[in-house]
Parts: C-alpha cells; sequence; structure tokens
C-alpha cells in the first residue's frame, strides 16, 4: 500500500480529453491515467514556483 493521500478532484471534460491524448505520447504510454495527472500537477507547480521566484514582489517568499 502507498503512503500518497487519496482526494477526490472533479476533472472537466475537456480536461479530461486532454490528459486521455497524452497517452497517446511516448512519454506517457505506460502511465495510468491517476500518473499522467500527478506529473502535470508536479510540472504546474514548479512552473508557478519559478513564476513566483522570478516575480519582483512574491506571495511565496
Amino acid at each position: 500500500m502507498t503512503d500518497m493521500k487519496r482526494v477526490t478532484v472533479s476533472i472537466p471534460d475537456e480536461l479530461d480529453k486532454k490528459i486521455l491524448e497524452l497517452r497517446k505520447d511516448d512519454r506517457f504510454i505506460r502511465c495510468s491515467y491517476s500518473e499522467i495527472v500527478r506529473c502535470m500537477l508536479l510540472a504546474g507547480l514548479e512552473a508557478e514556483l519559478v513564476h513566483y521566484k522570478t516575480a519582483t514582489t512574491s506571495p511565496l517568499s
């Protein structure tokens, strides 16, 4: 069993279709739906952190 926290998130149809399209990409072909969502969340969070670090006023600092 995993130590990851389980959450329920409602995914709009448009986002669901984009996630399913990613499964066709070689990078995600063997990934489950939840693994793809985790990868996208992590990439988005990292991008936000970079954005805030380069902004003149950062709410995270």
